[in-house]
């Protein structure tokens, strides 16, 4: 990045409307090295910044404790570890989510679903629907239970849990016929969460609802664990004229979840 002079002979990296952006990306830089230093050539070539400019910038976080610096190295300080908690408390799953579960139904103007894993673990719980807006719609009910191998969420889910995990709930699982499409035996529900893994994204048509098209993503933890995932449903008209859109919005919705509570690739 080239630094251009204000009057004052003040880099325009230090104020003016870039200044606080350049605040958080210098500490969301510091914390991904986990607790780690990062030497001050380090972080100027990943922000692609002048070291001068970069170096004042590190002395007042840390004068405000945002920041520690020895040795030659910085990483986040107790004011920046405390901010980030408040945060996280103020962003509680599934209320995090809220904004882009909006924003995606708003894009694909159908039924858009968020599932978690019940404590059963056998089953998804749907925990936000918001409904689509066309006449014809797929309709769901927040606080309702479907079996991991029938919803599009509870394949995603399944598809990335722990081994351990998924190996107990093949053995046990009971196949129930619900729409003419539905895994019905160990064999194809194996072939399908592989599929799954490989592809990163359910597409599901007439397993769990006759007619309905179902396009489901995992969402991470910070960890990389998979508790939950997002789905869009359609009548299957609607699907087919919009496979790869619907497709994509599912993908990137999830991805945008998991980067807020946390997950980095």
């Amino acid at each position: 990045m080239k630094s251009g002079k204000l009057s004052t002979g003040v880099s325009e990296y230090d104020v003016g409307p870039r200044s606080p952006l350049r605040t958080v990306e210098v500490l969301r830089e510091l914390a991904r090295h986990e607790g780690a230093g990062v030497s001050l050539a380090a972080l100027a070539a990943k922000l692609q910044c002048p070291k001068t400019s970069l170096f004042r910038l590190l002395r007042s976080l840390e004068a405000g404790k945002y920041v520690i610096s020895a040795s030659g190295e910085h990483q986040l300080g107790p004011a920046a570890l405390e901010l980030g908690f408040a945060i996280t408390n103020t962003r509680e799953f599934p209320r995090c989510a809220s904004t882009t579960l909006q924003a995606l139904a708003q894009k694909c103007r159908e039924t858009v679903i968020l599932g978690v894993l019940a404590s059963t673990k056998k089953e998804i719980l749907y925990a936000a629907v918001i409904d689509g807006t066309h006449p014809l719609r797929f309709s769901a009910t927040v606080g309702s239970k479907h079996p991991l191998y029938g919803s599009a969420c509870g394949l995603a889910v399944l598809a990335h849990s722990a081994p351990a995990d998924q190996s107990a709930y093949i053995k046990s699982v009971k196949f129930k016929r619900l729409a003419t499409k539905t895994i019905m035996s160990t064999m194809e529900l194996k072939r399908r969460l592989e599929e799954i893994r490989t592809d990163g994204i359910v597409i599901s048509a007439d397993g769990m609802v006759e007619g309905v098209h179902s396009f489901a993503a995992p969402i991470r933890q910070a960890d990389g664990t998979v508790h939950a995932a997002l789905s869009i449903s359609a009548p299957n008209a609607h699907a087919v004229k919009n496979f790869r859109k619907f497709e994509q919005l599912a993908r990137d919705a999830a991805a945008e979840i998991s980067a807020i509570l946390g997950y980095t690739k």
